[in-house]
């Protein structure tokens, strides 16, 4: 109750705030996002990611999130749609980046890797994923999550989330492209990943959304090809020969478990390794 009085009384005050600004000039906006008061943040709870990522247990034995969760999901979603809020406060902890950071962003997909697989995320690797995003809002918080933590490699997972958008694809191949451009005007090496199989729907509709992102996959091999960039294909090992991901290692059809995160966490391994590897220029940082 306190929380939703908070907001409303939040919500209120972003509403005043035009007239507010005209009576009081010398009021100054916020200079950065920082700046901006982050709503309480939406939990997972560990039990949920534990149904999510371990081999043995099944989605279908989750509980329905309750109403309190439902109504502080949908809050933080209308405050902070991009969810720039997400991981303010870890960035904020984290120390100086060394000359080896890496930093994770993509969707759910990435958020569950680092419970999965927690020993990769070490030693200046970050795991800067959030559930349900699309490429859009990955790339609404490229420079909170990216530029502004100085990695010298991000690994940029997602699209899966965009297939059944309006747009589409289309807007996938954007806002991949943006993200690398802003990433290189950093000195930033790109790792790119391919999207994972997907057996969520279990009949004809799976066909057709797997179709998708074997489509999508060509294209982000194709892109890193043309222009330098680092593809790393996760689709193929984790695919089952019809488009869909393999018995065993996904809970829910979508997202990979423990096991399929022990397939992609070496491939991902060898990739920042190379990524790593290549670099030739120190990174580019705003005076």
């Amino acid at each position: 109750m306190k929380i939703a009085i908070a907001l409303s009384g939040l919500v209120a005050m972003l509403a005043a705030a035009p007239l507010h600004a005209q009576e009081s000039p010398a009021t100054s906006p916020p200079r950065t996002l920082d700046d901006i008061p982050c709503p309480p943040m939406p939990v997972i709870s560990p039990e949920r990611m534990t149904l999510i990522v371990e081999p043995e247990p099944h989605i279908a034995k989750l509980p329905p999130a309750s109403e309190t969760d439902r109504a502080s999901y949908a809050r933080w979603s209308k405050i902070d749609p991009e969810g720039v809020c997400w991981y303010r406060e870890a960035n904020r902890s984290l120390p100086p980046a060394t000359d080896h950071r890496v930093v994770f962003l993509g969707d759910s997909i990435t958020e569950s890797w680092k419970p999965s697989i927690p020993a990769f995320f070490t030693g200046d690797v970050l795991d800067r994923g959030v559930s349900g995003e699309t490429t859009t809002q990955m790339l609404a918080r490229f420079r909170t999550d990216v530029i502004d933590l100085h990695p010298a490699v991000v690994h940029i997972l997602g699209g899966i989330n965009d297939i059944h958008s309006p747009p589409g694809t289309a807007l996938t191949r954007s806002n991949i492209e943006s993200m690398v451009e802003l990433a290189r005007a950093r000195g930033i090496t790109v790792i790119l990943g391919a999207v994972t199989p997907s057996s969520l729907f279990r009949g004809s509709l799976d066909k057709a959304f797997g179709a998708h992102i074997v489509w999508l996959n060509h294209w982000l091999r194709d892109y890193a090809g043309k222009n330098g960039l680092i593809y790393v294909d996760y689709h193929g090992p984790l695919e089952d020969g019809k488009l869909g991901i393999r018995d065993g290692l996904s809970n829910d059809g979508l997202h990979p478990n423990r096991r399929g995160f022990e397939i992609m966490t070496p491939l991902a391994r060898a990739a920042v390794d190379r990524a790593l590897k290549s670099r030739t220029s120190p990174l580019r940082r705003p005076g």
